[in-house]
């Protein structure tokens, strides 16, 4: 399954593609997602850890990427897979993501092409998992945004969703005037699991209130 998300951040292109060169300040800026503190990133193999709550359910996947990058066009992928031995869950994917300019500051699009096998799988059905997709990518932008140099003034938010994807503003709060080129601040300390039985429940008032409109 592939879903792709947008978001824009109120920071010009060159500094968001310097951030993107900083794999560990991506990770911790995805709620749930961690590289172990005795893990060593060698060259562009990032060990990884995931941490997924579901009710009384704690998932733990742990893995390996791979981020590629084409730093001519600004784009690149992260690909992995991961194994909660728990659950003996097992996630396999890609994110393909490009950055384009988007007035004084940056559009990000990201398409992911996932599979999930194991007791998990039930919850991989699209609409839990697009819900799931909204969170993780609203947050990792106003994340990312805090993280980044303030230097740009604040981009409008992007236009309406579109049938595969929702524009997502990272931070609507002005930001003041600094050198765009100075480096990414420190990454944000790492996120706590993401909470998939919130999100699982507000899809489901969402699909209820559905069938009851219908």
């Amino acid at each position: 399954m592939e879903i792709e998300q947008r978001f824009t951040l109120a920071t010009a292109p060159d500094a968001v593609w310097q951030a993107f060169q900083d794999v560990r300040l991506l990770v911790n800026c995805l709620p749930g997602a961690s590289i172990p503190d005795d893990a060593t990133v060698d060259g562009n193999k990032v060990p990884l850890l995931f941490q997924v709550k579901l009710g009384p359910i704690a998932a733990r996947f742990k893995g390996q990427g791979e981020l590629e990058q084409d730093a001519a066009a600004r784009k690149g992928s992260f690909s992995g897979a991961a194994v909660d031995g728990k659950t003996q869950s097992r996630v396999k994917g890609v994110a393909r993501f490009a950055l384009q300019p988007a007035g004084a500051g940056t559009e990000v699009v990201v398409a992911v092409d996932y599979a999930v096998t194991g007791a998990l799988a039930q919850f991989s059905r699209e609409g839990i998992v697009r819900a799931l997709a909204e969170q993780l990518t609203r947050e990792f932008a106003a994340n990312l945004q805090a993280a980044l140099p303030a230097d740009e003034p604040t981009v409008q938010q992007a236009g309406a969703m579109t049938p595969t994807a929702d524009a997502v503003t990272a931070d609507p709060t002005p930001i003041a005037a600094q050198s765009a080129t100075r480096p990414a601040t420190s990454a944000p300390a790492p996120a706590a699991s993401i909470d998939l039985w919130s999100v699982f429940k507000a899809w489901l008032r969402q699909w209820w209130r559905g069938r009851k409109n219908a």
